[in-house]
C-alpha cells in the first residue's frame, strides 16, 4: 500500500515491540484505508478538527503516532502544499501523570489549543505550506553561530532554509481577520515572491521551485528555519531518522513561540509527508530585540539563547544529583509532541484540493492557483457560464449566452387554482428583461404604491405570480423543481456531523440564492389611510417604527417596506437557503410532539432551553408536557412506541425513512460575509449557527453568490396546501 511505512523505520528496544507497532500500523492501514491516503488523512484531519469529537482524538493521536514511528526519513526539496492535522497542549504535568498510571496529565487532555485552534482557524487555510531552498554552508554557519556539532550535519544536496507559506482565510470573522495582519507583524513576514528580482530571503529561488509554487495560493511569506536530516529530538521517538526543521537559532529572529519550536518530518506515501510540531518545555526565550538608537544587529534574547551544544553546567549536574536525575551530557530542553500537519507534493495538487481530500485549501477566483491549475475552465465549477468568473457583466451579460437567456426568461406556471391562466404573468415580463428584472421592476413598483398606504391589494402581481408557480417536489430525498437540468449542482459534506450521537451525513446539497423583493407591514388592512400623504424621510429609520405604533394619527404608510428598501437590504446578511436530505431518525426527532420530550432528548431539549432563537421552540416542549393541545399530533402514532433510539418499532422506523425519502427535506437560512461582525453574537443566539462543511464552502466560494454562514434551520415538505386562502381555489 506503500513504499514508504514500515515498522523498521522505528528502532524499537526488541522484537515484541516491533512485532508490535507492525501490527499496529496493518490495522490502521486495513480498517481505515480505503486507497487514497489524501482521503485518510483528511478524515483524520477532520475529525481533530471537530470540537465536538474530542472522545476519539487520542486514539487518532495514537493512529498518527504510529504513521510517523513507520515513515522514511528522506530529504525535501522545493515548495509543499500544508494543513495542520492537529495542535496539542504541552503536557507540563506529565510526570505526574505518569506515576497516577496516566499517559497525559488532566490540564493537557482538555487540549485548550486544540479547542481554541479548532474554533479559529483550523480549516481557513492560514497556513498553506512550506517550500525548503538550496542554502549555502557559509549562510548556515552564520546563523547557528559556527556550532561544529550543526555544522557536520550539512549537506549541500540535502540541507535547506526554508519559509512558510500564509494566506488570508475566506470571509474572515473578527478574529480572524486579525490572523495575518499579527503574524506579518510579529514573524516579520515578506509578500510573496514572484521572481528572483524581488525575492528577499537567504536561499536560493531556483527556476522550477518558481514554477512549483504557482498551485498554492498564498500572499505572505516568514516563519524561516534550516532543514536537515537529523534524529528526533523527542525522546518517546527512540533516536529515530528524520528529516528536522528548526527555527530556533536566534539569527532567524524567531518570534515566540517559534523559539521553542521544532519540527520533523517523514514520507509516508507518494507526495505526502507527515510532520510532528515539537515544542521545548524548557530553556528557551521569548524573542529578541535590538536597542534603539545603537548601530548593529544585537539580537538580544529574552530569555535563554538557543545552544543546543552547550554542556550542562556544573549547579545543573549537583541539583540532579541531590534529585536523583541522570544528567544529560548536554541541555534537555524538554522536548514534547504539539500536533502534527501534513506537506504534500504540489505535482498532486488536484488530489491534495479534490473534493475527498482539502478542498478547503483549494485555490480561489482571483488567487494564484485557480488559473494554473485549470479551475476558470473547469466544468463542475462553470455551471451556467458563471462560477467562477468574476469578470462576467452581471446584469446584461445573460443575453450573450443562449442558454442563460432560455433559463432567464422561461416561466415554469400552470393554471392557479383561481382558474387564472399562465399566459397573464408571462405577458407581465417585458421583451427587453429577465424574469428577475421582471421582479425588480415589479419591487419597485410596489415601494412606490405602498409608500403612501401598505393595502395587500398592491401586492397582486406577486401574489398571482405565486399563485401559478408550480411548486416542487421531493424525489429520492432531495429538493427538485421544474426547471431545465445543468444549471444547479448538488454535492456531499466532506465531514460527517453528528446529530445527538448518530452520524448524519451532509447529502444531496442544494442552495440558491436569495433576494426579498418586498415587505409588507400590514396596519392599513384595519385602517383607512390618506393615500395623498406624504412620508416624512426620517421615517426610513428603524427607530420611527414604533414611534408609528404608539402615534394615534398613524395612517398606514408601508413603513417596514421604505426601512427595508433604504437600509436593511444593504445590511441585512440573508443570501438564501439550502437544502439536503434528511434521515428517517432526525425527521421523527424534529416532528415529534410527544409529552416526554426531555426524556426523550435531553441533549437536544437542553439546547433548546439555551439558545434565544429556539425560546419558542422551547415553549412548545412544556406545552406537550402539559397536554396543551387536546388531540394528538399528527404523526402521534409513529411515536407511540418510543423514540428512534428508544423503543422505536422496525416498522415505524420503515415509516419515517419513507417519509423522509419522499416528502421532507431539511433546510438552512444562508449568511453572506456581512454576518462576519456579528459572528459572535450568532452564535450564542441561534445553536444552528454554524460554518459550513469545507466542501460545501469551498463550491459556495468558487460560485457566483457566495455564502459564508448557515443556521435558522428550517423542514420542508411537499404536497401541501397553502396555508393562506388567497393563494387556493
Amino acid at each position: 500500500m506503500s513504499n514508504y511505512l514500515s515498522s523498521k523505520h522505528y528502532p524499537s528496544t526488541s522484537a515484541a515491540d516491533d512485532a508490535s507497532l507492525s501490527k499496529q500500523l496493518n490495522a490502521i492501514l486495513t480498517d481505515d484505508f480505503k486507497g487514497s491516503y489524501f482521503n485518510l488523512l483528511a478524515n483524520y484531519q477532520r475529525l481533530l478538527s471537530d470540537n465536538h469529537q474530542r472522545k476519539i482524538w487520542p486514539d487518532i493521536h495514537h493512529k498518527l503516532d504510529i504513521l510517523f514511528k513507520c515513515g522514511k526519513a528522506v530529504p525535501l526539496d522545493g515548495p509543499m502544499i500544508g494543513i495542520p492535522v492537529s495542535i496539542r497542549d504541552s503536557d507540563y504535568f506529565k510526570d505526574i501523570a505518569e506515576k497516577l498510571g496516566e499517559q497525559r496529565s488532566l490540564l493537557a487532555s482538555i487540549e485548550w489549543m486544540a479547542t481554541a485552534w479548532n474554533a479559529t482557524f483550523a480549516d481557513t487555510g492560514l497556513w498553506m505550506g512550506k517550500t525548503y531552498e538550496p542554502v549555502s554552508k557559509d549562510i548556515v554557519a552564520s546563523i547557528c553561530h559556527q556550532d561544529e556539532e550543526f555544522l557536520t550535519l550539512y549537506n549541500e544536496q540535502t540541507t535547506r532554509i526554508g519559509r512558510n507559506f500564509f494566506r488570508e482565510p475566506p470571509n474572515p470573522n473578527t478574529l480572524q481577520s486579525i490572523g495575518l495582519p499579527a503574524l506579518t507583524e510579529l514573524w516579520h513576514l515578506k509578500d510573496r515572491p514572484k521572481s528572483e528580482t524581488d525575492y528577499v530571503f537567504d536561499g536560493k529561488f531556483i527556476p522550477q521551485n518558481i514554477e512549483k509554487e504557482k498551485a498554492i495560493p498564498y500572499t505572505k511569506s516568514g516563519g524561516i528555519f534550516i532543514a536537515n536530516l537529523g534524529h528526533s529530538c523527542v525522546p518517546e521517538m527512540n533516536n529515530k531518522a528524520v528529516y528536522q526543521l528548526n527555527y530556533r537559532w536566534d539569527k532567524l529572529k524567531p518570534a515566540f513561540p517559534m523559539t521553542k519550536l521544532i519540527d520533523e518530518v517523514v514520507q509516508i506515501a507518494d507526495g505526502i509527508y507527515l510532520g510532528q510540531l515539537i515544542f521545548a518545555t524548557k530553556h528557551f526565550n521569548l524573542g529578541s530585540f535590538d536597542l534603539p538608537f545603537i548601530p548593529g544587529d544585537q539580537n538580544i534574547s529574552l530569555g535563554e539563547p538557543y545552544a543546543p551544544s552547550k554542556k550542562t553546567s556544573f549547579w545543573q549536574k549537583i541539583i540532579n544529583a541531590i534529585l536523583g536525575r541522570t544528567t544529560p551530557a548536554t541541555v534537555d530542553y524538554g522536548y514534547q509532541n504539539n500536533g502534527y500537519f501534513l506537506m504534500m507534493d504540489p505535482a498532486f495538487a488536484k488530489k491534495i484540493y479534490a473534493d475527498d481530500a482539502f478542498p478547503q485549501l483549494r485555490p480561489r477566483p482571483g488567487e494564484i492557483g485557480f488559473k494554473e491549475l485549470g479551475y476558470d475552465k473547469d466544468a463542475d465549477l462553470q455551471r451556467g457560464g458563471s462560477i467562477g468568473n468574476k469578470e462576467i457583466e452581471w446584469e446584461n451579460g445573460w443575453r450573450d449566452k443562449p442558454e442563460l437567456a432560455e433559463k432567464f426568461t422561461t416561466f415554469i406556471l400552470e393554471e392557479s387554482p383561481q382558474k387564472e391562466p399562465a399566459s397573464e404573468v408571462e405577458h407581465m415580463r417585458h421583451s427587453n428583461e429577465s424574469i428577475l428584472q421582471m421582479l425588480q421592476r415589479l419591487a419597485n413598483d410596489i415601494s412606490k404604491q405602498t409608500k403612501f398606504d401598505d393595502h395587500i391589494t398592491h401586492f397582486e402581481n406577486l401574489h398571482r405570480i405565486f399563485r401559478c408557480g408550480v411548486a416542487p417536489t421531493i424525489k429520492d430525498g432531495l429538493f427538485q423543481g421544474k426547471g431545465k437540468k445543468g444549471f444547479n449542482t448538488r454535492s456531499k459534506g466532506q465531514y460527517i456531523p453528528d446529530w445527538y450521537g448518530q452520524p448524519e451525513p451532509i447529502s444531496g446539497f442544494d442552495y440558491y440564492h436569495g433576494a426579498t423583493l418586498n415587505l409588507h407591514l400590514g396596519f392599513s388592512d384595519n385602517f383607512s389611510p390618506n393615500l395623498s400623504q406624504a412620508i416624512n424621510d426620517s421615517l426610513t429609520f428603524p427607530s420611527a417604527l414604533a414611534e408609528l405604533v404608539k402615534n394615534n394619527d398613524f395612517r398606514g404608510p408601508n413603513v417596514m417596506d421604505l426601512v427595508w428598501r433604504s437600509i436593511g437590504k444593504y445590511i441585512f446578511p440573508w443570501a438564501g437557503k439550502s437544502y439536503e436530505k434528511i434521515s428517517g431518525r432526525k425527521l421523527s426527532m424534529l416532528l415529534d410532539e410527544s409529552d416526554d420530550l426531555t426524556e426523550r432528548y435531553p441533549a437536544r431539549v437542553n439546547q433548546l432551553k439555551t439558545y434565544l432563537a429556539s425560546g419558542p421552540h422551547y415553549d412548545l416542549v412544556k406545552k406537550n408536557r402539559d397536554h396543551y393541545w387536546h388531540k394528538p399530533g399528527k404523526y402521534a402514532k409513529y411515536l407511540a412506541n418510543g423514540s428512534w433510539d428508544k423503543g422505536m418499532s422496525e416498522e415505524d422506523k420503515a415509516f419515517w425513512n419513507q417519509e423522509a425519502n419522499e416528502h421532507w427535506v431539511f433546510g438552512n437560512n444562508i449568511q453572506d460575509k456581512r454576518i462576519l461582525p456579528a459572528d459572535a453574537i450568532m452564535r450564542i443566539i441561534d445553536m444552528n449557527y454554524r460554518e459550513p462543511d469545507p466542501l460545501v464552502q469551498a463550491l459556495s466560494e468558487q460560485s457566483g453568490s457566495p455564502f459564508v454562514r448557515q443556521g435558522y434551520v428550517f423542514l420542508g415538505v411537499d404536497e401541501q396546501e397553502s396555508i393562506l386562502a388567497m393563494n387556493n381555489g
